[in-house]
């Protein structure tokens, strides 16, 4: 494959912080602009990745990321482009690649999954704070004041309280931290087309599985590439404990992108790779499946699990060293909990 351009490049910035305090220097988000092939381009945010395909009748983004990063990237695509966002395609709901795309409000469509409707709409207002929530709520009201957040829900309070009346309801809760995150204006089910200035862009349902139920496989046939988003990266280990199980629906997923045609990948995370890229994924993922399954049919524990097996051929990998013994304890309790159904 060939080494990707490098198109422009955003580095950090200092910023001020505490007015009458002592000046703190505080990096800024590492924001780039690859170019991918032809009119497709890659831009970043630190580790977030989004795609946009330029035409001559606008451009159709995928992922607006963030508000504070969707008017950076509207800035640079109107310097450098003269085009307007026609279309913002989602990948899905999730917040971290979701939020902000009303920045781009005046201009565009917005296309995602039908499922995104419903994983973005209010539960009723009297559901309970999840279990997690509810381990902060130490004066028992049922909802977070900020004070009593940590974790997720202090991070991301903000996207939480939709209402913005400063606590965190139950169904504020159960929704999730996506306050900024536009409702698509137009959802398909199983594909579906966009066509604009000669150009078309692809979106596929990728099935439900371990990391959603409205997941986009987003396809550039001109370019020959797909952007896959959180359950694909290629070159970067699957996050963490990997979700809540659903291995064989994941793994599906995978093999079905592995039969679309294309030559490149881009994703939400990781690099940019070839259709191989995708194969290692899955294969990572069974070589991981079987040697958890082995040790524990060994009678072999959790801890000793990860101090064994070490998948070494990925040892290259992003977040090798921090995410491999978090793998392991993801795929053990997916194991774990097959093995307990009945």
């Amino acid at each position: 494959m060939q080494k990707k351009s490098l198109f422009l490049l955003g580095t950090g910035a200092l910023a001020l912080l505490g007015a009458g305090m002592a000046a703190q220097a505080q990096e800024a988000p590492t924001r780039e602009i690859v170019n991918v092939s032809g009119n497709l381009y890659r831009a970043s945010n630190n580790t977030h990745h989004a795609v946009f395909l330029v035409t001559d009748a606008g451009i159709i983004l995928a992922d607006p990321i963030n508000a504070d990063f969707s008017r950076w990237l509207r800035g640079q695509l109107e310097q450098r482009f003269g085009q307007p966002v026609k279309y913002v395609v989602y990948s899905h709901h999730h917040w971290d690649h979701a939020s902000g795309g009303a920045v781009f409000d005046d201009t565009a469509i917005f296309v995602g999954h039908e499922n995104m409707l419903r994983n973005l709409a209010m539960p009723p207002a009297d559901t309970a704070l999840p279990e997690a929530a509810k381990a902060m709520d130490a004066n028992d009201n049922g909802a977070l004041e900020q004070g009593e957040t940590s974790g997720n829900y202090q991070a991301n309070f903000a996207l939480f309280d939709a209402d913005a009346n400063g606590v965190i309801s139950g169904a504020e809760a159960s929704r999730g931290p996506v306050s900024a995150v536009r409702a698509p204006d137009v959802v398909y089910s199983d594909h579906m087309s966009i066509n604009l200035g000669g150009e078309q862009v692809e979106l596929l349902y990728a099935g439900v599985m371990t990391h959603g139920d409205d997941m986009s496989i987003i396809r550039f046939p001109s370019e020959r590439t797909i952007f896959v988003v959180d359950w694909i990266s290629i070159g970067r280990l699957p996050f963490r404990t990997l979700g809540t199980g659903m291995l064989n629906a994941w793994l599906n997923s995978i093999r079905m992108a592995e039969a679309l045609d294309y030559d490149t990948v881009v994703g939400g995370h990781g690099q940019i790779g070839g259709k191989d890229g995708v194969t290692a994924v899955r294969l990572y993922l069974e070589e991981l499946r079987d040697q958890v399954a082995a040790g524990m049919a060994a009678g072999r524990s959790l801890a000793e699990l990860q101090e064994s097996i070490r998948m070494e051929r990925y040892r290259d990998w992003m977040n090798y060293e921090e995410w491999r013994p978090l793998n392991i304890e993801g795929m053990y309790t997916i194991l774990g909990n097959e093995t307990a159904a009945p």
